[in-house]
């Protein structure tokens, strides 16, 4: 029954994120832990809020769809598809009009009905391809 509960927290947790950040201060503890892309060290709430903000204001539509989930004892990892627009400066890339589909995989752990620790990976790299900001070497060029 916990596994199954852990599972709708998280897709609450990306239902509500998609209408407001505040969903970070509601989900995840205060001490949660949360490993990112591109992050050698781990950061606190606020540090993924501020990576969280970054993706919203570039990509204002985004939205996350849960594809699967796969749960055990305090842990729920998530397959999500992350769409959007966009529309704000990403990493000093001007915002170009075209839509993304992300891929992203979550792996959070929860205690007492908060995220304590959280592990994000997605496709920077197919993400760049979409933008067009990376073209791979070797594919249909001679």
């Amino acid at each position: 029954m916990v596994i199954d509960q852990n599972k709708n927290f998280m897709r609450s947790f990306f239902e509500e994120l998609d209408k407001n950040l505040t969903a970070i201060d509601t989900f995840l503890s205060p001490s949660c832990l949360t490993h990112l892309p591109g992050n050698p060290e781990p950061t606190d709430r606020a540090g993924f809020k501020d990576f969280v903000a970054l993706l919203y204001n570039a990509f204002p539509d985004l939205h996350h769809k849960v594809e699967d989930q796969i749960a055990e004892n305090d842990k729920v990892v998530s397959l999500v598809t992350a769409c959007g627009t966009h529309q704000g400066d990403f990493q000093g890339i001007a915002p170009t009009g075209k839509q993304v589909i992300i891929a992203d995989i979550i792996i959070t752990r929860i205690q007492t009905g908060k995220a304590v620790e959280l592990w994000a990976q997605f496709d920077a790299l197919g993400l760049l391809q979409q933008l067009g900001v990376y073209r791979p070497q070797g594919r249909g060029e001679s």
